[in-house]
């Protein structure tokens, strides 16, 4: 039952979009337990108008009378409306003439569970009512719901892994002034977050500036990470900016050789960098592990000897380890000697689990989605691949360090998929740029007679989903071959330049 005399709201932790046609309902911060993290789902207008009225402090008899003149139903309706949201435990869905609408879990709260001072903007619900619903289209109508710089390409090690782009020359990189501009456009356009990365973000001389920023306007990215040993001095500075986001160290192994022979470390470097996650422990800051899984450390005693050393570590919040993947910059034979094979993973990450049972300080967590990704076997077009969706031109806008926007972070400056210039325009007007929505909206005439895609009876709906993973189809069958089925496809050709792990 729902008292009538406790006041309910909407958890400060979700944010309401208009996107024209629909609502964005997203979630911004927050814990696991707080919130749905991460999350984002169109929702009806009119149930977006229904969740204003808990934008106000108010009682819930007081706000069922309200909601029964708007709707027009008895309050006896609109509490059987409101009861699946109230403290839900779980995400969850109803239906509409254009399929399941999803909600996350803990829509509505007690005001008292509000930590801090409660606020939040006053939602009127007459701005919700749309025309022409659409619940389908994945692609935002009012621009991205997640930028990326790259504030810069270069970097202080030499990965042999590194899917980076590091070798193309920035002669003009994007000012400051331009970065925090956009940085204020993107708050205004309610993005959800705005994500750094590098090369290595901490050698652009501004980073402090640009994080400083994002933060005072929560959009702060959720993690950076970073492969410099962590200083004082960089501890100071972090700390300074307020960001409360997870810093994540890249370190593949505790054992100097491994890491001179396999991302050109120089000497000192493994020393500096186990001081550095020293310091790290000691500060307010949350930080990760994250490990790159190769030929040169899928060895159980390497990794054992890591784990001995992060071990000593108080505050570490997880270890991530990760296999390798290919990338569209290096060249495939020399992935081919980088990729452990199936097998030697699968060892590997049984002796592991070994290792964790014994282990219980922070939790390790083995990438194995990537070794059990299946190639050309999924039936039924882009809507129906496995693993996380692909946010290019539906959701997401990748900046480079010079100004120019691609569609995703691996893809970089292929001119095929560049589509447009924040130095010359704003990011709603790339979003909507002639070659934005010309990729977007791509016909069985943009596609060569040899890819099977042209002829294919799912072009459609594969196409209008945008599922499919641009940087995977360019690795494994080349650049010009763009337009190729995604690898996990029935009707995916043979790989040219193989994902899995043999």
């Amino acid at each position: 039952m729902i008292n009538l005399d406790k006041t309910y709201i909407l958890n400060p932790h979700y944010h309401l979009r208009h996107d024209i046609h629909r609502v964005v309902l997203f979630s911004k911060g927050g814990t696991d337990y707080d919130c749905s993290r991460n999350w984002h789902t169109f929702i009806h207008p009119l149930q977006a108008a229904l969740l204003s009225f808990f934008t106000y402090n108010r009682t819930m008899g007081e706000t069922l009378t309200l909601l029964s003149d708007f709707f027009c139903k008895s309050p006896e309706i609109i509490e059987k409306w409101m009861s699946e949201f109230i403290n839900n435990p779980h995400p969850v869905y109803t239906y509409s003439q254009q399929g399941k609408i999803y909600f996350p879990k803990r829509m509505l709260i007690e005001v008292e569970e509000v930590q801090g001072e409660l606020h939040f903007d006053q939602l009127d619900a007459s701005s919700f009512i749309y025309k022409k619903p659409d619940l389908t289209t994945r692609r935002l109508y009012t621009g991205p719901l997640m930028v990326t710089f790259m504030l810069t390409n270069r970097c202080t090690t030499h990965c042999k892994y590194c899917y980076a782009d590091t070798a193309t020359v920035v002669s003009n990189p994007l000012p400051t002034a331009r970065i925090m501009e956009l940085i204020d456009e993107a708050a205004q356009m309610q993005v959800q977050q705005v994500n750094l990365m590098g090369g290595e973000i901490f050698l652009h001389k501004d980073w402090q500036k640009i994080l400083k920023r994002l933060v005072g306007l929560d959009i702060a990215p959720g993690y950076i990470s970073t492969k410099i040993p962590m200083t004082h001095e960089i501890i100071a500075a972090l700390t300074d900016t307020g960001y409360q986001g997870i810093v994540q160290v890249s370190l593949d192994a505790c054992d100097a050789e491994v890491l001179q022979a396999s991302i050109g470390a120089h000497a000192g470097y493994t020393e500096a960098m186990l001081k550095g996650l020293r310091l790290l422990d000691e500060s307010s800051l949350n930080y990760q592990i994250s490990s790159v899984l190769t030929t040169y450390n899928c060895d159980i005693k390497i990794l054992d000897g890591m784990l001995q050393e992060l071990s000593t570590l108080k505050q570490i919040r997880d270890w991530r380890i990760v296999p390798v993947n290919n990338s569209i910059t290096k060249g495939y034979k020399e992935f081919v000697n980088l990729k452990p094979s199936q097998e030697q993973i699968t060892t590997l990450f049984h002796r592991m689990r070994l290792l964790i049972e014994q282990h219980g300080s922070f939790p390790i967590i083995l990438g194995e989605e990537v070794v059990n990704k299946q190639f050309k076997k999924t039936e039924g077009g882009s809507c129906k691949f496995n693993g996380s969706e692909c946010s290019a031109l539906t959701t997401h806008l990748f900046v480079l360090p010079d100004g120019k926007v691609t569609i995703c972070e691996q893809l970089y400056w292929n001119p095929h998929f560049i589509i447009g210039n924040v130095t010359q325009s704003g990011l709603k007007e790339v979003w909507n740029s002639q070659r934005s929505l010309q990729l977007y909206s791509l016909t069985r005439n943009d596609i060569s007679s040899q890819s099977h895609c042209r002829e294919c009876s799912l072009f459609e709906s594969c196409f209008s989903y945008q599922n499919r993973c641009w940087s995977d189809i360019i690795k494994a069958y080349g650049t010009d071959c763009w337009d190729f089925p995604d690898p996990r496809c029935i009707f995916a050709p043979e790989m040219k330049n193989r994902l899995d792990y043999e």
